[in-house]
């Protein structure tokens, strides 16, 4: 597990990811490399802060994560981050992947411990931390400066990662589109190339219901059905006087045809 992993399922730990996106909030803040006051090269990996009562309303939880033996074999030999947090937070927590990472007597005192659980978003504890008497947490300027800055740092990344997840998904869907239409045959490209003649010639829109100006497919083959039978039966008709003034035509030429011939055996001119 990553360490950009293990802060993910550490802040579902903290706060469900509903409402991370819930208009009303989620009733606390999730901080992430905040530095101590007046320490600049002293920074947690993640900060937890209670707002509500069901929070734990004003409690600050201070988080060092550390995903490998090696890592935190570094962070006891210098212990000078939980030193200069530790004035400041009511918990205070080693966070790891798995037990592998932490020996027995090597945590320090007052230190807490936690890793996933193995079901769900909440975390298992494993040595619960000192609770820090109120007397003993600094609630300061510097301190409350820290954490406002951080908190505004934190949202302007969080709608940044957002737009990125957003162009992302657009993107996909996107390419997903052309790769959808890429796979149309020849013939299929006709078939649409067709539709859209019909649709031009009808000067209306085929869709899947009739409304406003729009066909649906059945509605307008009705429609074609009526003008064929209709365009069927006048060309019937056509051919019917067509046949009938031949018939006439003829009559006509025969009769010329007796009268001449009389005329003639009459001797009249």
């Amino acid at each position: 597990m990553t360490t950009p992993e293990l802060n993910e399922r550490l802040h579902l730990h903290y706060i469900s990811e509903k409402d991370q996106f819930d208009l009303a909030g989620a009733g606390a803040v999730y901080l992430t490399e905040v530095t101590a006051p007046g320490h600049s090269g002293r920074r947690a990996d993640a900060v937890h802060i209670g707002l509500w009562n069901s929070r734990g309303a004003g409690t600050v939880e201070v988080c060092e994560l550390k995903i490998s033996r090696a890592d935190w074999l570094k962070e006891l030999k210098e212990p000078k981050k939980a030193e200069a947090w530790w004035p400041y937070c009511h918990h205070f927590w080693l966070v790891v992947p798995h037990e592998g990472i932490v020996k027995d007597g090597e945590l320090p005192k007052g230190w807490g411990l936690m890793m996933p659980g193995g079901r769900g978003r909440r975390f298992k504890v494993i040595v619960k931390p000192e609770e820090r008497k109120p007397e003993d947490f600094r609630l300061t300027l510097p301190l409350l400066v820290t954490l406002l800055k951080n908190t505004e740092t934190t949202r302007t990344n969080a709608l940044q990662k957002q737009e990125r997840e957003l162009r992302q998904k657009f993107y996909e869907q996107e390419q997903q589109t052309r790769r959808q239409r890429g796979v149309f045959s020849e013939k299929d490209k006709r078939r649409l190339e067709l539709v859209d003649r019909l649709e031009e010639a009808l000067g209306v829109e085929l869709a899947e219901y009739a409304w406003e100006e729009k066909l649906s497919p059945e509605g307008a083959a009705d429609s074609l059905k009526a003008l064929a039978r209709g365009r069927a039966a006048l060309d019937m008709a056509k051919e019917r006087a067509e046949s009938a003034v031949r018939e006439l035509d003829r009559a006509s030429r025969t009769a010329q045809d007796v009268a001449d011939r009389l005329r003639k055996e009459m001797g009249i001119r």
